[in-house]
């Protein structure tokens, strides 16, 4: 067979019929569908290779950049406690120095005590022409340091920080040096010399671990202006003098911060990744760089394997577009030839586990639609009517359904007919299955049948419905929650608006929950509300409604009451069944509630403004020790108001140190002698004038800022006893109160020694004051705190002793060293017997616990005789003196010295 013989053989083989030419025709964009699609892919792939490659280096960059960072920091903190050392070491020369008559020799003090190492830091002190006069390194005694510029700038400048040198070359050794100095003074404040600590760059360029550097990384310490003070480039140490990085990195003001330095920047032209960090409390910041090169090797090896992914990927892209578009056109065809026998039923029978029907019309002689008839359907649609498939097929739907439901189902039909679909979700009761089930709707217009698909979605509506009640429903108490509250409570204001009748809602809080919580945990305090909730059910009506709002706040709402005593009898039952113990398991636990009643409408027409209302009277009763309840009264609310914005202005007021500090003396009973001070804040209110403690103390207890405030006043004392030191007045011991919940917090001991050391003071210039309640409240947590204190060295007073809780015990655990009797007690002295006999069994009480005792409030002459007649220690009152400001104290003192010795 020839050739041309060949051709015709398989072209006659291949010839297509007219119906699949047609196909063919209607299919003609599947091949460039699929070469389109091929492409798309092969893009895609290679967009997302690059986009892998991309984010590869970049995360590379970043680890590189946030491992700079981190090296940084670490090289700032080593950096910075070797400078400590050196600052520390000046710092005490210093203050030998100048507090001894013969100087110092730093080689006894090397010999005597632990010094710096020698090898490393050099240490000495030159008097004011520059002359070295004592140091711990060899052959420098008696050689002149006036040339340097450290002396130069001490010489010149009152500053007592601590100076950092330029790089400077070393006299004493072949090595570059950096010198830290401070400046000596004579007690009238002329120059008298200066203290220095030099070390070698080298080892300020030392670092724990050199090797995570890389073989080009670089580290370096810069001091103000980007002036270098000591570096290291892969591996070796650089010269100050002479860098090899040719300029530095702009980072901003951030505390930290990096960036990508170019080749250009450094002399070996190589980029790095750099970063800086500030050496915490010097003018200096270290800086980290990696190498470029080392950050991003492994991006190397992984552009090569994505490179082989792409290949293969490209590869089986082709062969996936050849292999779709064959099969696309498969499947097209069969597709093609199936759709004319299955399209009805296809639409009928889509998804799985659903009732499939199909409705066919009957037409009445006008042509119009008279009924449905069931052509087919398939088994599970059949199971659902409790039929066999045979017995439902053929039956119309007016016989299926003759009630109201029938109809209506043909009334859908007909809009189906017209509209193409319709889809819906509703309940049955016996239409289809037994009891109430939850079914999906879906009919679908095929030519003239309508195609039926039912799906029972029961399930899913019931977990719908699980949901929803797990939602507004509180899983500790198992009652309803503050989400079902904010749906319910405006709903009971609309029925309580139309039938115009009374609605109460009551805000329950627990007095003494926290107690419990904190003190018998979290298990036993869930345990004691589900008891709660359980009580309060047993007193409620049926038509009353609870809620757990949060936390121990419960609101209760009663609707159709006839008047406010209604609210306020079931407001007493709860009252009176949570103040009945609770046994949770083994404890008894005893809570009580204070209650809030706001009512709808005089109180509020909404939801939120009755609940707050409700709550603002909860927090009046609270107050209130002799009620259980409050109703609302709108004057709660503006004093509320009122207190919440002074809370605001103190909040303000701590932010811009409107607080000052007034001082009453304490003096000795006999002799007069001034022997104390009362540290008592003042507010300097911007409207409302000067406030004393009494019209904020207790909003700065209740919103927290009792902390701040008492730290503001302990830092504002120190300054204050620092300033008097300086103007040489004579400094007596100020005593500064302590709240309970500074105390509760541990935070006392922590700020008096913190104020302390910021400001130089010995501890026994300070004396901290506490009440009675204080030391009630966390007894343990109180003397742990007094301890640390008094082993300071810092005096404890119990204030306003008498009005509180305290026993003899718990003064002897606390260990308090002075006892201010309350005025109360003072005011009552010279008019009774009584009182001195009371007066005197306190001072009896104190001096056997060796205790002082302090008299407070005393006014009057005659107040004062009694008192020196009883043996009282020292006294404190506006008949000795008014609190002062703090610079009035220093004319008091001399007018009582005056008249002491006059």
């Amino acid at each position: 067979m020839n050739t041309n013989a060949l051709m015709h053989y398989r072209f006659a083989r291949a010839r297509l019929t007219p119906g699949q030419k047609r196909f063919l025709r209607q299919h003609a964009w599947v091949i460039p569908a699929w070469l389109a699609a091929g492409l798309a892919l092969g893009a895609l792939l290679a967009g997302l290779l690059v986009s892998l490659l991309n984010a590869t280096q970049r995360q590379l960059e970043e680890h590189a950049l946030g491992e700079a960072k981190v090296l940084a920091s670490i090289y700032a903190q080593q950096i910075g406690r070797t400078i400590g050392e050196l600052d520390h070491t000046t710092s005490l020369l210093k203050r030998i120095w100048e507090h001894s008559e013969d100087g110092v020799r730093l080689e006894d003090l090397r010999k005597e005590t632990t010094f710096l190492d020698s090898t490393k830091v050099g240490v000495s002190i030159a008097n004011r022409d520059g002359v070295i006069v004592s140091s711990t390194l060899p052959g420098a005694v008696g050689m002149s340091v006036v040339d340097r510029g450290y002396f130069g700038f001490h010489r010149s400048s009152q500053s007592l920080d601590l100076h950092v040198s330029e790089p400077l070359a070393g006299r004493f050794a072949d090595k570059e040096i950096v010198v830290f100095s401070r400046r000596l003074s004579l007690p009238n404040g002329e120059f008298a010399g200066v203290v220095s600590a030099s070390t070698g760059t080298r080892y300020l360029a030392q670092f724990a671990d050199v090797s995570i550097l890389g073989s080009t990384g670089m580290l370096a310490l810069v001091g103000e202006g980007g002036r270098l003070v000591a570096a290291k480039v892969a591996g070796n140490v650089d010269s100050a003098l002479q860098p090899r990085y040719l300029r530095e990195p702009a980072f901003g003001t951030r505390a930290a911060a990096g960036g990508v330095s170019p080749a250009g920047w450094f002399a070996d032209d190589v980029a790095r990744y750099l970063a800086a960090a500030p050496v915490p409390g010097y003018p200096l910041k270290t800086i980290i760089g990696l190498g470029q090169t080392d950050a991003i090797a492994p991006l190397v090896a992984e552009r090569e394997r994505y490179v082989k992914i792409g290949v293969a990927g490209g590869a089986m892209l082709a062969l996936f577009t050849l292999i779709g578009t064959v099969m696309s056109l498969r499947l097209g065809w069969r597709k093609h030839q199936a759709n004319a026998i299955t399209d009805t039923y296809r639409v009928a029978t889509e998804g799985a586990n659903e009732g499939f029907y199909m409705w066919s019309p009957l037409y009445g002689e006008r042509g119009d639609i008279l009924d449905y008839v069931l052509a087919d359907c398939n088994e599970r649609g059949a199971k659902l009517y409790r039929r066999a498939k045979t017995d439902l097929i053929g039956v119309s739907l007016l016989t299926l359904y003759p009630s109201a439901f029938g109809r209506q189902l043909l009334q859908l039909a007909s809009r189906v007919a017209e509209h193409g679909f319709y889809e819906d979700e509703f309940e049955t009761s016996t239409a289809i299955v037994d009891g109430p089930r939850w079914v999906n709707r879906r009919l679908v217009r095929a030519g003239e049948n309508i195609a039926v698909t039912i799906r029972d979605i029961t399930p899913r509506k019931q977990l719908e419905q699980e949901r929803h009640r797990l939602a507004e429903q509180d899983n500790l108490t198992q009652l309803p929650n503050r989400h079902w509250l904010s749906g319910y409570l405006p709903a009971a204001i609309q029925r309580a608006n139309a039938r115009q009748i009374t609605l109460a809602a009551l805000f329950v809080d627990l007095d003494k929950f926290k107690v419990v919580n904190d003190s018998w945990g979290h298990s036993v305090g869930d345990k004691l509300l589900h008891a709660v909730a359980e009580r309060m059910r047993t007193v409620l009506r049926p038509s009353d409604s609870i809620a757990r709002f949060g936390g121990d706040e419960f609101v209760v709402l009663l609707e159709g009451i006839q008047q406010e005593g209604e609210a306020a009898d079931v407001a007493l039952r709860i009252a009176a069944v949570l103040d009945a113990p609770f046994l949770v398991g083994q404890r008894e636990c005893q809570v009580g509630a204070s209650i809030g009643i706001s009512l709808y409408p005089q109180d509020g027409t909404d939801a939120e403004t009755l609940i707050r209302n409700a709550d603002i009277a909860m927090y009046s009763a609270k107050a209130d020790a002799r009620m259980r309840y409050h109703f609302f009264n709108p004057d709660l609310f503006t004093r509320i108001q009122k207190d919440r914005e002074l809370e605001h202005d103190l909040c303000l007021a701590l932010e811009r140190d409107q607080l000052v500090v007034h001082y009453q003396p304490r003096v000795e009973t006999v002799g007069g002698a001034l022997v104390g001070l009362e540290a008592l804040v003042r507010w300097e209110h911007p409207a409302l004038g000067l406030l004393y403690p009494g019209d904020f103390i207790q909003i700065a207890e209740s919103s927290g800022l009792i902390v701040r405030l008492g730290a503001a006043v302990m830092e504002q004392v120190c300054a204050q006893l620092s300033q008097w030191r300086t103007d040489g007045v004579p400094l007596v011991p100020v005593s500064v109160n302590a709240s309970a919940r500074q105390f509760n917090e541990g935070s006392v001991k922590d700020l008096v020694a913190h104020c302390l050391e910021q400001f130089a003071l010995p501890a026994g210039l300070i004396e901290i004051e506490l009440t009675e309640s204080a030391m009630v409240t966390n007894a343990h947590q109180v003397a742990e705190e007094l301890t640390a204190l008094r082993t300071m060295g810092v005096n404890v007073h119990l204030d306003d002793f008498g009005t509180g809780y305290s026993s003899l015990s718990t003064l002897h655990k606390l260990d308090v060293d002075v006892l201010k009797v309350d005025r109360a007690f003072t005011a009552e002295l010279g008019k009774t017997a009584d009182s001195e006999i009371l007066f005197n069994a306190i001072i009896s009480m104190a001096r056997a616990l060796g205790m002082k005792v302090v008299a407070e409030g005393v006014e009057t002459e005659a107040q004062l005789r009694v008192l020196q007649g009883l043996g009282c220690d020292e006294v404190q009152g506006y008949f000795i003196s008014k609190p002062l400001p703090a610079p009035a104290i220093a004319a008091f003192a001399a007018q009582r010295k005056a008249k002491r010795t006059g």
